[in-house]
C-alpha cells in the first residue's frame, strides 16, 4: 500500500481501471469454469451410470447362468471407453464373476461387492459407479465400474487457456482505455502540482493554471487561480511592509553597531591597558627580584672585601690581600656580566641588535674563546678539547664579535655545569648548497638537563632547577641571549641532554657568501684551531703623550689617571666640560678623554665647542651608555673614538695608542724608542664599537663567579 500511495495519479488510475477489469473478469471466468466443471462432472457420472445400466441389462443372463466366459465378453466392451480403468461383475454371492482392467492401470477390485446403486468421487481423483442387477425383481448380482478424470482435466486445461487468453485480452484493452482516459483526470492535477512547485521555488505568484474542462477539476483550477490572485496581492503588500521595516532595522542596526563598536574599542583599550599594566607590574617585580639577587650578590662581595681591606688593612698579610683584591675583581666582573647581559637582552627584545658581515676566521675565533676559558677549565681539572671534522672554509662572512660572544656563553656554560670529565667543541661544515653553514657542537659530561626543562633553559631568567642557581650562580640570561644571537646569525641553538650524563649544545651559523674562499683540510683546520692556544700575558706602553682627562667622577678620574701614568703618559684632569674646554684652548694636548655625562657642561657640548674652535686632536668619548645610537650621538658631537664604562687598561691603552698614532704623520722608518706592544689577550665583547680608524674596541665578559663572600 505504501508503494501504491507513492505512485502518480496517472499510474493509480491505470492500476485502478486495470484491477477493476481484471477482478470482474476473474470472477466471471471463475463462475463459468465452476459451472463447466460441475456440468462436465455430472455428464461424466451420467455417462458412466448409463454404461453400468447397459452392462447390468446385458449381463443378467450371464449372472443367472453363472457363465464367466459370457461375462468376460460383456466387460470387454469397456475398451471402447478410454476413461474406464476397470470393471467388475459380482454374482449374488458377492463373488467376482468377471473383471476388466485397462492395460497399464491398477486393479481396483473391492474387498466386498457393492450394495445398491450409486456413484462417488474418490480421494484419488477417480469416479466409482455401482449398479445392482435384478431379474424378475430378484437380485442376481451387481456391476462396479472405476473411471479416471483425465478427460475432465483436459477439458479444464482447455478452459483455463481460453479463460487466461480472454482475461489477458480484456486487461490489455482495459489498460489502453485507462491510459487514454486517465490523462483527462491526471493532466489538470499535474498542472496544479507543477504550478505549485514553480511558485514555491521562485515565489512568483503571477503563475496561473489554464482549466481544460468544466468539471470538478476545472473548478479546482479556477479556485487555485483565484487563491493565487489573493496571495499575490498579500505578498506584494507584505513585501512593501517588509522593505520599509528592513530599512528601519538596517538604520537602527547600523546605529547600534556603531555604538557597540565604540564601546568595544573602549573596553578593548581598557583591557589592553589593564593587561599591559599587570604584565608590566609582573615583569617589573620579576625583573627586580632577579636583578636584586644578581646585583646584590657581587656587590656584597665587593663591599665586604673592601671593608676588610679598609678597616683591617694592617692585619691582612700579602696573600690575604691578593685574595681579597682578586675576589673584588671577580665580583666586579660578574656584576659587569649581569649588566651586559641585561643590555644585550634589551637590545634583542627591542629588535635593535645590529650585526655586521665581514670575513673572519672561525678557527681563530674558537681558538681565542678556548684560550680565554682554558684557565677556568684547568681550575676544575676539566679537559677542554677542540675537534674539526672534514673540510672547512678558511673564512666565513659573519659578525665575529657576536660569534665570539655566542661561543663564550655556551662553552663557559658547559664548563660551569661540568664538575668532572671534559668539554669538547666539535666543528663541522655543512656543505648543503642551498643553506651552507657551520655546525658547532659543545659536548660536556656535566649535570645535564631534565627533559621537561630542555626548552625552558632558553627563556630569560630560567635555569633547569632552582638549586642550580644556588650551586652554580648565573642570571639565566646567557642561553636566552645565545639562542637569539644564533638566530640573528642565520642559524639556531638547540640542546640535547641526559640528566647525570651531560649535554650537547648545537649552534648553527650561516657562512654567508664563501665563493672563492679556500677550503682547509681537516688537519690544517685543526692546526689553525690549536694555534697559540694558550694564555699570553703582556703590557702595553704609551709614548710620552699629553692627555686631557675630562671626568666628573673622582674615583674614575683617579683610576684612569693611574692607568695612563703607569703606561707612560702625562695626564691633566678636569672636573667638567667647561674646565676641559678652557684647558684644551689654553694648552696643547695630544688626545682628550671626554666623559659625556657631566654637570655644568656635558661632553657632547664640550666636544662640539672644541670642533667649532678648530680642534683636530683625537677626542675619545667615555660613557656608560653602550647602545649603537649612543656611539652615533658621540661621533656626531665630534668624538673620534668611543669607549664604554667600566673600562680597564686592556681596552683603554690600545685605543689611546692607536688614536695617537693615527693623528701623527707616519715616520719614514720605525723608531727604536717606540714602546713595544707585547700582546693583548683577545676579549669577548657582545656590545662592541669601532673608532675612526676601524679598530674594534672590546670589553671582557668573564663568566666566573665571586668566591664565598659574593654568594648570597
Amino acid at each position: 500500500m505504501r508503494l501504491f500511495r507513492d505512485l502518480s495519479i496517472g499510474a493509480k488510475l491505470i492500476i485502478l481501471g486495470a484491477a477493476s477489469s481484471g477482478v470482474a473478469l476473474l470472477f466471471c471466468c471463475t463462475g463459468f469454469v465452476f459451472n463447466d466443471v460441475t456440468t462436465i462432472r455430472a455428464a461424466k457420472i451420467k455417462e458412466l451410470r448409463g454404461q453400468a445400466d447397459l452392462l447390468a441389462f446385458n449381463g443378467t443372463s450371464a449372472l443367472t447362468s453363472r457363465d464367466p466366459a459370457a461375462a468376460e465378453h460383456l466387460l470387454a466392451s469397456l475398451r471402447l471407453q478410454p476413461s474406464v480403468e476397470s470393471g467388475y461383475l459380482f454374482d449374488d454371492q458377492g463373488q467376482v464373476l468377471a473383471r476388466y482392467v485397462k492395460d497399464g492401470c491398477d486393479d481396483h477390485t473391492p474387498s466386498a461387492a457393492p450394495k445398491g446403486s450409486g456413484s462417488r468421487f474418490t480421494d484419488n481423483d477417480q469416479i466409482e459407479v455401482s449398479r445392482q442387477v435384478s431379474d424378475a425383481g430378484e437380485c442376481v448380482g451387481s456391476v462396479y465400474l472405476v473411471a479416471n478424470m483425465d478427460e475432465l482435466h483436459g477439458q479444464l486445461s482447455n478452459y483455463s487457456v481460453i479463460t487466461a487468453s480472454m482475461i489477458f485480452c480484456a486487461l490489455g484493452t482495459s489498460l489502453l482505455f485507462s491510459i487514454r482516459l486517465q490523462r483527462a483526470i491526471s493532466r489538470p492535477v499535474v498542472a496544479l502540482a507543477t504550478a505549485a512547485r514553480k511558485i514555491t521555488a521562485s515565489g512568483d505568484y503571477s503563475v496561473r493554471v489554464e482549466p481544460n474542462s468544466k468539471d470538478e477539476l476545472g473548478d479546482l483550477c479556477l479556485a487555485f487561480n483565484r487563491m493565487l490572485v489573493r496571495i499575490e496581492a498579500s505578498d506584494h503588500a507584505l513585501k512593501e511592509a517588509h522593505d520599509r521595516l528592513e530599512d528601519r532595522v538596517k538604520q537602527r542596526t547600523a546605529e547600534l553597531e556603531k555604538e557597540i563598536a565604540q564601546r568595544r574599542l573602549i573596553e578593548d583599550e581598557l583591557v589592553r591597558s589593564r593587561d599591559a599594566a599587570d604584565a608590566a607590574n609582573r615583569a617589573k617585580n620579576e625583573f627586580l627580584a632577579n636583578m636584586s639577587h644578581e646585583i646584590r650578590t657581587p656587590l656584597n662581595g665587593i663591599l665586604g672585601f673592601s671593608e676588610l681591606l679598609t678597616k683591617g688593612g694592617d692585619a691582612v698579610d700579602e696573600a690575604e690581600h691578593q685574595e681579597y683584591v682578586q675576589a673584588i675583581n671577580t665580583c666586579g666582573n660578574h656584576l659587569l656580566t649581569v649588566i651586559n647581559d641585561i643590555l644585550d637582552l634589551s637590545k634583542i627584545e627591542a629588535e635593535r641588535l645590529e650585526l655586521e658581515r665581514i670575513p673572519c676566521s672561525l678557527q681563530e675565533l674558537i681558538r681565542e674563546v678556548l684560550s680565554v676559558l682554558r684557565v677556568k677549565a684547568q681550575e676544575k681539572n676539566l679537559a677542554l678539547e677542540c675537534e674539526w671534522r672534514g673540510r672547512a672554509p678558511e673564512t666565513i662572512q659573519t659578525d665575529p664579535v657576536r660569534v665570539r660572544q655566542l661561543l663564550t656563553n655556551i662553552v663557559g656554560n658547559a664548563i660551569k655545569f661540568t664538575d668532572a670529565g671534559y668539554v669538547r667543541v666539535v666543528t663541522e661544515f655543512n656543505q648543503d648548497l642551498t643553506n651552507p653553514g657551520m655546525i658547532i657542537q659543545v659536548i660536556d659530561t656535566g649535570v645535564g638537563i631534565p627533559r621537561d626543562k630542555v626548552h625552558a633553559v632558553f627563556e630569560p631568567f630560567v635555569q633547569a632547577d632552582n638549586s642550580v642557581t644556588r650551586k652554580y650562580g648565573g642570571t639565566g640570561l646567557g642561553l636566552a641571549i645565545s639562542q637569539r644571537i644564533a638566530k640573528a646569525l642565520g642559524g639556531d641553538l638547540t640542546v640535547q641532554s641526559t640528566p647525570g650524563k651531560g649535554s650537547t649544545f648545537t649552534a648553527v651559523i650561516d657562512t654567508g657568501n664563501i665563493e672563492g674562499v679556500a677550503m682547509l683540510s681537516e688537519g690544517s683546520a685543526e692546526a689553525v684551531g690549536k694555534k697559540r692556544d694558550h694564555n699570553e700575558t703582556g703590557e702595553i706602553a704609551l709614548p710620552p703623550v699629553e692627555i686631557l682627562l675630562v671626568e666628573d667622577d673622582a674615583t674614575n678620574r683617579k683610576l684612569i689617571r693611574l692607568i695612563l701614568c703607569r703606561a707612560g703618559a702625562n695626564v691633566t684632569a678636569a672636573e667638567n666640560g667647561q674646565i676641559g674646554v678652557n684647558l684644551a684652548t689654553e694648552t696643547e694636548f695630544d688626545l682628550i678623554l671626554m666623559d659625556m655625562q657631566m654637570p655644568i657642561m656635558d661632553g657632547y657640548t664640550a666636544a662640539t665647542l672644541l670642533r667649532q674652535q678648530g680642534a683636530t686632536l683625537p677626542i675619545i668619548a667615555l660613557t656608560a651608555h653602550a647602545m649603537k645610537e649612543d656611539e652615533e650621538k658621540c661621533r656626531s658631537a665630534g668624538c673620534s673614538g668611543f669607549l664604554t664604562l667600566p673600562i680597564g687598561a686592556q681596552q683603554l691603552l690600545p685605543a689611546i695608542r692607536d688614536a695617537v698614532a693615527d693623528s701623527r704623520p707616519a715616520p719614514s722608518e720605525p723608531s727604536a724608542n717606540e714602546p713595544p706592544l707585547v700582546s693583548s689577550l683577545p676579549m669577548d665583547d657582545p656590545i662592541s664599537s669601532r673608532d675612526s680608524s676601524g679598530l674594534q674596541l672590546a670589553r671582557e665578559m668573564p663568566h666566573a663567579h665571586c668566591p664565598v663572600a659574593c654568594e648570597e
